[in-house]
């Protein structure tokens, strides 16, 4: 008896376990429910098209998005919704949205552009053109922050059409085809069957090089050694945050033409100077083959010509 009494309150305990958590899902679901419902639907209010009053001129760190004080920054006058929009600079965006820094070339999407024929027939129907030309108003669906609504600014802060976004190309890739956006990896240069291919070579040199008998200052580069790694790996003090894209002194000079014969490894200078090359190898293992000093550190971790002791090739005491 009880056996079956420890049963019936193991039992009764595991129901009373679930209902709990069934009753904190449910209280979890109302409360969401209860903050989606509280999002009041954006620009649905009328406007009136009486003339605005001019506010001062804002200093240029205000953030005048989901506010609703700032009209007079865009508008010449409130708009009517579904009329005129009265937008200042002849609705030239990049005025408009001169606070992000627009100039050719150096915002994240061009805009005044009319797309070709083949582009217009990808683009989906809830990004809209103007006049044929894609705009600022093409990814952002500005309206949406025109009045002060606090929680559209946290669900969406940049007012993406169509968010949100697992990743923000995800916005990206509405338009463009994301296989034609792969990163190139120039480190990868061999084929199954272990042949060099050249095109990757000449991602860096100016011809492919003799992997079995060149040394450093036989190859011809197409740019700037530093620029070329810094393309895909950007700029950045390393390692210990150290600036090491100098020439070394005499005595450090020393110390690594001692390291290269006691760990049997290269450490090349450009034009006497250290660079990336010193430390890291470029090269995949098999390019270079491997009996030549020029082949270490082709398979290891950050491709380090001494891993693990990097370091004590220049600063030996």
């Amino acid at each position: 008896m009880r056996l079956f009494h420890d049963i019936d309150l193991n039992c009764f305990n595991f129901h009373k376990w679930l209902l709990s958590r069934l009753l904190g899902c449910l209280a979890i679901a109302i409360l969401f429910l209860t903050m989606l419902t509280s999002i009041p639907a954006y620009a649905q209010e009328e406007v009136t098209d009486k003339p605005v009053t001019a506010v001062e001129t804002l200093p240029e760190t205000t953030d005048v998005h989901y506010t609703g004080k700032y009209c007079p920054e865009c508008h010449e006058k409130v708009p009517k919704k579904g009329g005129k929009k009265f937008l200042k600079f002849a609705g030239d965006y990049t005025q408009l949205c001169r606070c992000h820094g627009y100039t050719p070339g150096t915002y994240i999407h061009p805009v005044n552009i009319v797309p070709s024929d083949e582009k217009k027939k990808v683009i989906p129907k809830d990004l809209p053109l103007e006049d044929g030309k894609l705009t600022c108003l093409t990814c952002h669906d500005i309206s949406m922050q025109c009045e002060g609504k606090d929680r559209l600014k946290v669900l969406n802060k940049r007012f993406l059409r169509g968010a949100p976004f697992a990743k923000r190309t995800d916005l990206c890739f509405r338009c463009h085809d994301e296989r034609k956006y792969k990163m190139l990896d120039p480190h990868n240069q061999l084929t199954k069957n272990g042949d060099i291919v050249v095109e990757k070579c000449l991602y860096c040199h100016v011809e492919k090089p003799d992997e079995k008998h060149a040394r450093f200052k036989d190859v011809k580069l197409v740019g700037n050694l530093e620029v070329l790694c810094q393309r895909c790996h950007g700029e950045r003090d390393h390692p210990a945050n150290a600036d090491h894209l100098r020439k070394p002194s005499a005595m450090t000079l020393k110390v690594m033409k001692q390291g290269e014969k006691q760990f049997n490894i290269v450490l090349p200078l450009d034009n006497g100077k250290i660079t990336c090359v010193t430390c890291h190898n470029p090269h995949e293992k098999g390019v270079i083959p491997a009996a030549r000093k020029g082949a270490k550190g082709a398979d290891e971790k950050y491709r380090l010509r001494l891993p693990g002791r990097m370091c004590m090739a220049c600063h030996q005491k």
